[in-house]
């Protein structure tokens, strides 16, 4: 008997679906794209599902309705934020001009905050471990090599100026570089993508056949 049955009615309600909705995404392959749309959809439905509960029990309670209801004298800034979000939700009815101030906030936070986190959390971070400690030749010469070919790729953003022969040179050795980062980058997501088939593969052989124990 398969191992699907020996873990109870939940376990085997739950080996089921996850079996079918494997086997609904693998259709695709066959051509049958009514059951890969519907497996789309559900994952899409799941997925914002989620997010919601996350954002309302995670964000929205605790960050809002509970600092407004406990002293909403104390918090002006949330009171702004909300004056910010009517005309959003207003927006098929209200202005142009009205709507374009709160879209043009939350553009321009999401980007400065985009921004930001890719500074600190990146480049400043992968400059950090550039410079490294003089311990060994080896640390050197691995930091020198980080930082040459991060400023390389970073010049090769340059856009719109005049460019030597010299410049034009170091950015298209950028760009090189880029690419070839860029390359690794999906090899890795590759490898990681066959890793999960090979996964589900085990899953539906073992979990849910047993053939696989």
């Amino acid at each position: 008997m398969s191992e699907l049955f020996a873990a109870g009615p939940a376990g085997a309600f739950a080996t089921w679906v996850a079996a079918l909705v494997t086997i609904g995404v693998w259709s695709y392959l066959l051509g049958q794209r009514r059951i890969f749309r519907l497996a789309q959809q559900l994952l899409a439905g799941l997925a914002t599902g989620y997010l919601v509960v996350i954002s309302v029990r995670d964000v929205l309670v605790p960050r809002l309705v509970q600092p407004l209801a406990a002293a909403p004298l104390q918090h002006p800034e949330l009171w702004v934020g909300l004056a910010l979000v009517v005309p959003l939700v207003l927006a098929a009815w209200a202005p142009r001009r009205i709507v374009a101030v709160p879209v043009a906030v939350l553009v321009g936070g999401t980007a400065g905050f985009a921004l930001g986190g890719a500074v600190a959390g990146t480049l400043m971070p992968q400059l950090g471990a550039s410079l490294v400690s003089p311990t060994s030749p080896g640390g050197v010469a691995g930091g020198a090599l980080g930082l040459v070919v991060t400023a390389l790729v970073l010049l090769s953003f340059l856009h719109g100026t005049r460019r030597g022969r010299i410049m034009g040179g170091v950015t298209a050795l950028g760009r090189w570089m880029m690419v070839a980062g860029l390359g690794g980058f999906l090899g890795f997501l590759l490898v990681s993508r066959l890793t999960l088939l090979v996964d589900r593969v085990g899953f539906l052989l073992g979990d849910w056949l047993g053939i696989l124990r």
